[in-house]
């Protein structure tokens, strides 16, 4: 796993925490709609950095250490505010 990501990879990562903590799995072509195509090339690098995973259906979900990660960050800034 690559632990070196950029600010707009960290905040695609803590996007998919939200929608996958919200009982969402959605695909690349969900997240391109959502956000647009140039989402692409951001979700290919962090496949590659082992920090998103895809299944069959080509749904996207958080590798088991990008689930860490995301958990031990919002630990220690405290509880997130809700929406």
């Amino acid at each position: 796993m690559d632990f070196n990501i950029t600010a707009g990879e960290e905040a695609v990562v803590f996007h998919m925490a939200s929608l996958v903590h919200d009982g969402l799995s959605p695909t690349d072509d969900d997240l391109a709609k959502e956000l647009g195509d140039e989402i692409r090339p951001v979700l290919q690098s962090l496949l590659g950095k082992g920090w998103l995973v895809i299944d069959e259906n080509r749904e996207l979900g958080l590798s088991t250490i990008a689930r860490h990660v995301v958990a031990n960050r919002r630990d220690a800034e405290g509880p997130q505010a809700s929406q």
